[in-house]
C-alpha cells in the first residue's frame, strides 16, 4: 500500500484530519512521534528554514523535491508537499509531478498564481487564466504514474487581482471536474462565510471532491471562536496550521539564545534540567543511534565493534 493510498483512505474514512505545517525531516519525525496521521510541507516553511528567503517564488523545484524526499524517507506517514505553481507552465508541471512522485511523497498541490508566485497571504497576487490553470492540473494528472499519488488543485483567486469568490468557486469546480483529488482555496481572512460559500459552490457541482483548508498563521484566529470542528462542518476534510514548526522553532531558539546571552552557562544548565523531563530529552535515542548500533552488530565484522569497548558516549 502506497502512502498516497493511505492518505486517500484517511480522507474517505475520517471526519477530517489535521496536522501542523513543517519544513524538515526532524519536524516530521516529531509530528509522527506525536501520533498525527499525515505530514504537510509548506513552501514558505522550507524557503525561510533552508534558504533564509521569503515565500516569493525564490525556492526551486530541485530544492523542494530534495527536501521532500528526505522527509518522506524519515517517516512512515503520507507527506503532502507545496509545489507552488508547478515551477513553470504545464510542461514544467509534468516533470515536477514526476520528480515529487519519485521522491516518495503522497501528493502535492499546485496553485493558479502567476509565476513567480508569493505567499498566499501576501499582497500583490495575480492569477493565470482559467484555461492555463486547468491545463496545468490536467498535465499533473496525466504525468503521475500511480493514481494513488494525490494531486490537489489550489486557487488563490479569492484575494487575487481580477478574482473574487465567484471566480474561486468556478476554478475549484473546474479543478475537480478535471480530476483533481482535492481542492483548496486560500482565504484572506477569518470570515467563515467565504469558506462556507466556496465549499457550497464547489460541492453543488462536484459533491464528492474533498476540500482542503489552511488554518493560516497569518490570520487572527485568536480573535474568533472558530474551531477545526467548525471548519470540517462546512465540508473541509483536511487542514493544517501553517508555519507551525517554523514559528515554534523561531520562538524557542530566540528565547534560548536570549537567555544564554543574558545569563551565560546558567541558561544552559537550566535548559538541561528542563530537558531531562521533556519527551525530547532523550534526543540521541530519538536520532536513532541505538538503531545504528543494532545494524552494525548485524552487518559489520566483529572486529569493527571493538571501537565501542572501553569508550564513553552513546
Amino acid at each position: 500500500m502506497t502512502t498516497g493510498h493511505t492518505l486517500k483512505q484517511l480522507l474517505q474514512n475520517r471526519q477530517y484530519i489535521y496536522t501542523p505545517g513543517i519544513a524538515t525531516p526532524l519536524n516530521a519525525m516529531i509530528v509522527e512521534k506525536l501520533g498525527y496521521e499525515y505530514i504537510y510541507v509548506g513552501g514558505y516553511d522550507v524557503s525561510l528554514t533552508l534558504l533564509g528567503l521569503p515565500d516569493v517564488g525564490l525556492i526551486t523545484e530541485p530544492e523542494m523535491v530534495t527536501n521532500a524526499g528526505h522527509i518522506a524517507r524519515a517517516v512512515n506517514l503520507p507527506v503532502i508537499v507545496d509545489a507552488d505553481t508547478g515551477y513553470g507552465n504545464a510542461i514544467n508541471v509534468i516533470r515536477t509531478v514526476q520528480n515529487f512522485e519519485k521522491a516518495g511523497v503522497a501528493g502535492i498541490h499546485i496553485e493558479d498564481q502567476v509565476s513567480p508566485k508569493r505567499c498566499g497571504h501576501a499582497a500583490g497576487k495575480t492569477i493565470v487564466s482559467l484555461d492555463e490553470a486547468v491545463g496545468k492540473m490536467r498535465a499533473a494528472l496525466d504525468a503521475r504514474k500511480s493514481p494513488d499519488f494525490l494531486i490537489m488543485g489550489r486557487t488563490d483567486a479569492v484575494a487575487a487581482q481580477g478574482g473574487g469568490l465567484d471566480e474561486a468557486v468556478r476554478r475549484g469546480c473546474e479543478f475537480a471536474k478535471s480530476g483533481c483529488d482535492m481542492v483548496w482555496a486560500e482565504f484572506p481572512n477569518t470570515d467563515m462565510e467565504l469558506a462556507r460559500d466556496f465549499a457550497k459552490g464547489v460541492h453543488e457541482i462536484c459533491p464528492n471532491v474533498p476540500l482542503y483548508f489552511n488554518f493560516s498563521s497569518n490570520l487572527n484566529w485568536q480573535e474568533t471562536s472558530v474551531t477545526f470542528d467548525d471548519v470540517a462542518a462546512l465540508g473541509y476534510k483536511a487542514m493544517h496550521t501553517s508555519l507551525a514548526a517554523l514559528r515554534a522553532s523561531m520562538v524557542a531558539t530566540w528565547d534560548y539564545a536570549q537567555d544564554l546571552k543574558n545569563h551565560g552557562s546558567a541558561a544552559e544548565i537550566n535548559f538541561q534540567t528542563h530537558l531531562k523531563t521533556h519527551p525530547m530529552g532523550a534526543f540521541h535515542e530519538f536520532a536513532g543511534f541505538a538503531k545504528i548500533r543494532e545494524m552494525e552488530k548485524k552487518y559489520l565484522p566483529v572486529e569493527e565493534l571493538e571501537k565501542y569497548e572501553d569508550t564513553s558516549g552513546l
